[in-house]
Parts: structure tokens; sequence; C-alpha cells
């Protein structure tokens, strides 16, 4: 399950940065069509924050599994592994209760905007349970890839691992960071090709 959650969920991390692209697209699109064309969307605000709210919550699953969440972290790196555990425990549990009110209140909006037949007030007459729905669904995921990181890390506790627990629920560090980077780079950087004798 923990596995399956993890894929779905940078799959839905790679969507939301397609939605920030479409955001880019859209006003470009509108600006250009406004100048050259004389005409506009008339929903590109609209669009806009229906897009930048899907990405935001379904980008959430996978920051949690990449451990690209902000966290502030100068105190808890100087107590015993023992206690860190505890504590990683602890905020794991508090994102959980958070979360749970963020899938609750998000369905809750949604399921109103389709009883009503909601629509947004553009030209285009959105109705509001797609985008609102689509945003759910985000922190669903979010909720479900949380669940599934404290069942992994309580069975790494209960099999006597708690470095890799500690490891799974610590912030990134600069070392991490780094190395991510220089990764990147260098796979970024076409390979010299070596020449040949003359």
């Amino acid at each position: 399950m923990f596995d399956s959650i993890a894929t779905l969920s940078r799959r839905a991390m790679s969507a939301a940065g397609l939605c920030y692209l479409a955001i880019t697209l859209l006003i470009c699109f509108d600006i250009v069509a406004r100048r050259l064309l004389g005409f506009s969307s008339g929903a590109t605000t609209e669009m806009s924050g229906y897009l930048m709210a899907v990405g935001m919550s379904w980008g959430m699953a996978g920051a949690l599994y990449e451990r690209a969440h902000v966290r502030i972290d100068v105190l808890i790196q100087q107590f015993p592994l023992r206690w860190r555990l505890w504590l990683h425990l602890l905020s794991l549990g508090c994102l959980l209760v958070s979360v749970a009110f963020f899938v609750w209140g998000s369905f809750s909006i949604a399921l109103d905007s389709w009883t009503f037949g909601s629509t947004d007030l553009s030209s285009m007459r959105i109705p509001l349970i797609v985008p609102q729905g689509l945003w759910a669904l985000g922190f669903a995921l979010f909720l479900m890839a949380g669940v599934a990181m404290l069942c992994r890390c309580l069975a790494l506790w209960w099999g006597e691992h708690p470095e890799q627990m500690d490891h799974m629920l610590n912030a990134r560090n600069y070392e991490e960071e780094a190395a991510e980077t220089l990764r990147a780079v260098g796979e970024s950087t076409p390979h010299s090709v070596p020449q040949g004798r003359p």
C-alpha cells in the first residue's frame, strides 16, 4: 500500500506542476489575445485560481514523501534518537488531524456546490463542483499518504529500525539538498564524447 500511494502521490505532484504551467500559458494567451486580437477569455482570473488551488492540494502528498514540507528542526536535532522518534510521531499525528479537517471542509464545500448547482461568475459559468472536487481529492490523497507513512513508520519502529524511521520523518538537511542539486546538474550536463585518434 505504501509504495502504491507513493507512486500515485508522485504522479499527482507531476500533475500539480502541469497546473502551474497551464496558468502561465493561460495568462500569456490572454495577454496576447487582448493586445493583438482584441478579445479576452473572460475567465483568466478564475481559471488561474482554480489551477493554483488544485496544484497546491495535488502536490502536498508528493511533497510529504519527498520530505519537502518546511519544518523547523533546530531543537529536535538536539534530542537523542529515542525522543526524536516520539516527536516525529507527534508531528505526523498533528499533521493528520489538520489534514482530516481540510478533507472534511473541502468535501463539504464541493458537496454544497453540487447540491445547489453553483457556477462561478465568469463568462464561462464553470460548475464549481469541478475545481472544488479536484481540490478536495488532493487533500484526500494527502491524508491517505500521511496514514500510509504513519503505518510504515510504526512498522519500522516495531521491527527495530529506528534510524530508518528517523530518516523518513526528519527534514532534509543541507547535504541531501546539495547532493540532489549536483545530481540534477550532472544529469542535465551533456557528457563529453571522447575524440578518436588522428
